[in-house]
């Protein structure tokens, strides 16, 4: 059996079934000029909406941003830590979108007056950026560790990052802000931007979770007692932060079109979907009838099919092929 921590000197046929990440996101490649010049359109149509309505949009898009601007650099070192040619192809392309996201999210802020260093004002941002940012610090040894320490280290870390920073910490934020085109209260492109990178999120999110599946399968003594207690603890933690920022969202009022259950159900649901994938003893409460009656919604819209071609279907017109822009005209 092959030992996915182990460099090979080919591209080993045990793990070519990752090509099917490489080719949907080949077929969905996009650059931000994509949404940046039909975002600039909504700008007014956003500035007529409820002072409530207003307050709640920007500090989702200024919590996603954060996000999106420290994630850059987890995917493109990812074949440091497990050195198959194919997770080194997928982690570039998935390095490529992160930096997508982050430019979108840039210039959607731009666009909106959202100044980035107001992140510094609101502790509960601060909290959820310490928390996610330790996953991403890269699993160093100092030579003496034996590999078995090193290994679960690395696994500890991809646990951690694909559950947290690509499933738990940014969904309510997409769920709130493409509520807005559902209920028909504009802000089309800005929902299209949250459904293209929702989209990509659960394909990273699934990638990580089957390098995590293959480990258990190849090492079993690597995801032990100590693993699942540290990984528990840590989405206990996240948990409570997550919550703090719905009140923190919501700290002006509930736009008229969601309610405070509705967006704490989907956050239930998602914490309890990570807990189920990674085999945990862990559970989040929700409403599955209340779910599947208010929440469902999103999953139709960010849920990607298995057909590699499925990006070509999505809101905005995902596929790059039409996309005409002059790049001195772009603010990168």
């Amino acid at each position: 059996m092959s030992n996915i921590f182990i460099q090979t000197d080919h591209n080993d046929p045990e793990y070519a079934f990752f090509d099917k990440y490489r080719k949907v996101i080949f077929k969905g490649l996009w650059t931000p000029a994509k949404y940046q010049r039909l975002i600039e359109g909504e700008v007014a149509e956003c500035q007529r909406l409820p002072r409530v309505d207003k307050e709640t949009i920007n500090k989702c898009i200024l919590a996603v941003a954060m996000v999106e601007d420290k994630v850059k650099t987890f995917w493109s070192n990812i074949a440091n830590d497990y050195p198959q040619t194919i997770i080194g192809d997928v982690g570039g392309l998935f390095a490529y979108t992160e930096v997508v996201h982050r430019i979108s999210y840039a210039q959607l802020m731009e666009s909106l007056y959202i100044n980035p260093q107001d992140v510094k004002l609101y502790p509960v941002l601060n909290d959820r950026i310490n928390y996610l940012t330790k996953y991403l610090k890269y699993a160093k040894t100092d030579g003496v560790e034996s590999d078995f320490i090193e290994q679960r280290r690395k696994l500890k870390k991809l646990c951690l990052f694909t559950t947290l920073v690509e499933k738990c910490s940014l969904f309510t934020q997409f769920y709130i802000l493409m509520s807005f085109a559902k209920n028909d209260k504009g802000l089309k492109s800005i929902s299209s931007l949250q459904q293209s990178t929702a989209i990509e999120e659960n394909i990273h999110y699934t990638f990580g979770l089957d390098i995590i599946n293959i480990i258990k399968n190849q090492n079993p003594n690597l995801w032990d007692n100590y693993v699942i207690e540290l990984v528990e603890k840590n989405i206990k933690a996240a948990y409570k932060a997550e919550l703090k920022l719905i009140d923190w969202f919501f700290e002006e009022g509930v736009p008229d079109h969601l309610s405070k259950k509705e967006v704490v159900n989907f956050l239930n649901y998602n914490f309890n979907i990570v807990c189920n994938d990674l085999g945990l003893d862990l559970n989040f409460d929700f409403d599955k009838k209340y779910f599947d009656e208010v929440n469902h919604w999103f999953v139709l819209k960010t849920t990607a099919p298995v057909e590699p071609d499925f990006f070509m279907n999505a809101v905005g017109s995902y596929s790059s092929s039409d996309e005409q822009y002059n790049l001195d005209e772009l603010q990168f």
